[in-house]
């Protein structure tokens, strides 16, 4: 149940924080799919611009940074806290003796800057597998939700989500946090995490800080897949259900997350199994480079 509310939450920060980019006087939503939640943002700013006195951006900040503290607070007194995940093989927590509120709403902040940039990382991925020159309505507003790195040259966009990658991750390492190794890919840790990235000469620990960048980075093909479940179940709920506006919200989100892959534009008749496909290639891919990244952080051969 928490991990629902944290996806919710952090959507809303990712939609205040798009506020901050984004003029409503220079905006024009004709897309279903953006009308909704831009009306959504705008009415709070409408509603508190009296007593914040400040301009669209302005507030938009001022709502973030509140909404953020209040984030970190709820499920510090509700669940475990701030936890980071690596995939399925490694997870980061702030040490016990670190619970000065500081530095929580700090972690706070961390989490949401690593869960912003891997939707840019996810955007990165569905970019890379879409047909080129074509615009949906869904396509249009993941675009528009993820500004402004959607705005960069596409042949910068790796390097510019490596190098966000490579920060927080390393931002992560020197703040604290204490590793630990999840047993999902792998049946036998090889070695302590704590051991892996605090024992070692500065060289390697180097060396494994990028390798932990890079399987963060991998995680937005984890992402792809799990968004690619979520528009296959709204789909069949909002079938079951008879809602036809949910029905199209996930049926053309199912069609950008395929990419080029899609075959909803062509098929006629029968089944279309290629959303399970395109899953479990996917699925396979990403627990090779996983596990390969794994075996090289923990290497013998690097200790």
């Amino acid at each position: 149940m928490m991990i629902y509310l944290q996806l919710i939450a952090h959507l809303i920060l990712v939609l205040l924080w798009l506020r901050i980019w984004v003029k409503p006087a220079n905006e024009f939503y004709f897309n279903p799919f953006l009308s909704g939640t831009t009306r959504f943002i705008d009415s709070i700013l409408n509603f508190l611009r009296p007593v914040l006195m400040l301009p669209d951006q302005g507030a938009a900040f001022v709502l973030l940074a509140f909404f953020c503290v209040f984030k970190t607070l709820f499920f510090i007194r509700f669940a475990n806290g701030v936890a980071l995940s690596f995939g399925t093989l490694f997870s980061f927590a702030p040490a016990p003796q670190n619970d000065a509120f500081p530095l929580q709403v700090l972690y706070g902040t961390l989490q949401f800057a690593l869960f912003l940039v891997r939707l840019w990382t996810l955007y990165f991925f569905v970019s890379l597998i879409s047909a080129p020159k074509r615009l949906t309505r869904a396509g249009e507003a993941f675009a528009f939700f993820t500004r402004p790195f959607s705005l960069l040259p596409f042949a910068i966009q790796p390097f510019i989500l490596v190098g966000l990658h490579f920060c927080l991750t390393i931002t992560i390492l020197n703040l604290g946090f204490i590793p630990s190794t999840l047993t999902v890919l792998i049946q036998e840790p090889q070695a302590s995490a704590v051991d892996l990235f605090q024992m070692g000469n500065p060289f390697l620990l180097l060396l494994k800080t990028g390798w932990l960048s890079l399987m963060s980075f991998v995680d937005g093909l984890m992402w792809v897949n799990n968004a690619l479940l979520l528009c296959l179940l709204g789909s069949f709920l909002a079938m079951l259900f008879g809602l036809k506006t949910v029905m199209l919200i996930c049926t053309e989100g199912l069609d950008v997350l395929l990419g080029r892959f899609s075959r909803r534009q062509t098929a006629t008749s029968g089944v279309d199994f290629t959303p399970i496909i395109f899953y479990f290639i996917v699925y396979t891919l990403y627990s090779m480079i996983q596990i390969g990244l794994y075996n090289m952080i923990a290497s013998p051969l690097i200790k």
